[in-house]
């Protein structure tokens, strides 16, 4: 799987060169994101520009990867999405966000509301 990845130490944009998200592709997908939680990023931004469709193994791998990083403090953020992929994963735990920018923003106000509710606790 050819993809490019942008790190920083809130978040990283992965961007997968890949036309269909099956098993096989997720699954590499997968991996990688994983190996960025593990390093630094907790949140992965995946822009899905270049992917065409998405086969029902794809959706399961996916959906569990976004589930897998919700329960490590983590969220999967997935940007130029077509139509099609916001009604496949209507019912997931998925964010879905125009753009990288705007999923860049989200990560620092998540982060904010996440620090604001942490301080309000104390």
């Amino acid at each position: 799987m050819n993809y490019s990845i942008e790190k920083n130490d809130l978040y990283s944009i992965i961007k997968p060169d890949v036309k269909k998200l099956n098993q096989e592709i997720c699954s590499k997908l997968r991996s990688k994101v994983e190996h960025e939680v593990q390093s630094s990023s907790k949140y992965v931004i995946v822009n899905i520009n270049s992917v065409g469709e998405c086969n029902a193994d794809g959706v399961r791998e996916l959906i569990q990867l976004a589930v897998d990083l919700r329960d490590h403090g983590g969220m999967l953020i997935l940007t130029h999405a077509e139509d099609q992929f916001s009604r496949l994963f209507n019912k997931a735990d998925i964010t879905f966000i125009p753009t990288d920018a705007e999923a860049i923003d989200f990560v620092f106000m998540d982060q904010l509301e996440k620090q604001f509710l942490h301080d309000n606790t104390e």
